[in-house]
């Protein structure tokens, strides 16, 4: 029985070595060629004036991927060259399997790569709720922290739950502190409360490549997908079929303008509160919201995540890795960029300033 045990044993610390390692070339080798033909800013980013250099730098970290097998020192590597392109809707991500299995090995990890050289974060305690507070008889605060799919439906409940407070507040305040995105379509009931005049913003256009179209056709066969949404997919994808190697723009215009038929006369002054964890979605928001002369913009600068977008999964050999990249690309650009910059605040408020929300009330209120 002892024997049997220490066999068992044996196999089984076999059995988690072996899933710590990996072939950490063919999955190098793997992300290369799946950035390459189908990430929406690579042909952006990889120029004439830094060719030679890439090409050495992916050179060198393929030549160290060669020598390694812990998936933790492989997913260095992998960090390391999509760091290069400075996107983060372009990353490797380590799969939530190993990161609960090895929490310690993720904090030495992220310690490896810094964050943004940016004064401290405010010690501010954030609800993760979606949700309406009155803060005066005359202000109001929306907390939105997520713009994912299923926050969507909250804030649709709650603008329908308090349609008479809404429209009877003055003053808001819309808080997208360490909102990370999600999609536009989640905050669409809200544009009307924000509305002065036409809003303009540009479209998004989408790399033709075989691996995209073959992404989203897997998208297109999600029964969860809504119809509106499935006829969008099927006219991008067939769009893409006919201009493989080209960007395509399934609007057909150079920019959308939103007219709606009235401007509601509350609120009347909006401010909406952001910091540098505000990204992707949340600042596709800003970009609408800081078109109204209702709104003002508090805090500080946004993350800048936003110039390539509709971000996909792509699968590596080794299943602990899961490769993010974006298939599309804004066509505010070259002249407005946004990415490694943010939206900038109309008034600044520095992260140590307590009760924020006072202080927004305040120049709110003071301002004609």
């Amino acid at each position: 029985m002892k024997k049997l045990i220490v066999i068992i044993f044996i196999s089984f610390f076999s059995f988690i070595s072996n899933a710590q390692e990996c072939n950490c070339k063919l999955n190098f080798e793997a992300l290369v060629n799946q950035v390459k033909p189908n990430y929406a800013g690579f042909n952006d980013k990889v120029n004439a004036k830094n060719l030679t250099y890439f090409n050495d730098f992916t050179s060198k970290l393929q030549n160290r991927a060669a020598n390694v097998k812990a998936i933790d020192s492989c997913y260095v590597i992998l960090k390391t060259w999509t760091n290069f392109f400075k996107d983060r809707h372009l990353r490797v991500q380590l799969g939530w399997r190993y990161r609960e299995k090895f929490p310690e090995k993720v904090k030495e990890i992220n310690k490896q790569f810094p964050k943004r050289n940016l004064p401290p974060a405010a010690p501010d305690k954030l609800t993760e709720e979606t949700n309406i507070t009155i803060l005066e008889n005359d202000a109001l605060l929306f907390r939105l922290p997520s713009f994912e799919w299923s926050e969507k439906k909250k804030i649709d409940s709650l603008i329908t739950n308090y349609k008479s407070t809404l429209k009877d507040k003055p003053y808001w305040v819309i808080d997208l502190r360490g909102n990370a995105g999600g999609t536009d379509y989640a905050y669409d009931s809200l544009l009307p409360y924000l509305y002065t005049n036409p809003i303009k913003a540009k479209p998004d256009e989408y790399w033709a490549s075989d691996g995209n179209i073959n992404i989203l056709k897997e998208n297109l066969s999600d029964t969860n997908l809504p119809e509106g949404n499935k006829q969008f997919l099927s006219s991008v994808i067939k769009l893409m079929e006919n201009n493989k190697g080209k960007f395509v723009n399934p609007s057909g215009k150079d920019f959308f303008l939103t007219t709606l038929d009235s401007v509601y006369t509350y609120p009347k002054k909006i401010a909406i509160l952001i910091d540098r964890n505000s990204e992707s979605s949340a600042e596709s928001f800003l970009l609408n919201a800081k078109q109204s002369k209702k709104v003002i913009l508090f805090g500080e600068n946004s993350a800048g995540v936003l110039d390539y977008a509709n971000t996909q999964y792509f699968d590596l050999p080794q299943p602990d890795f899961k490769l993010v990249a974006a298939i599309s690309r804004s066509k505010r650009l070259p002249l407005y960029p946004i990415d490694n910059i943010g939206i900038a605040p109309d008034v600044k408020i520095p992260n140590d300033t307590p009760d924020k929300l006072k202080v927004i009330l305040k120049k709110l209120k003071s301002k004609k």
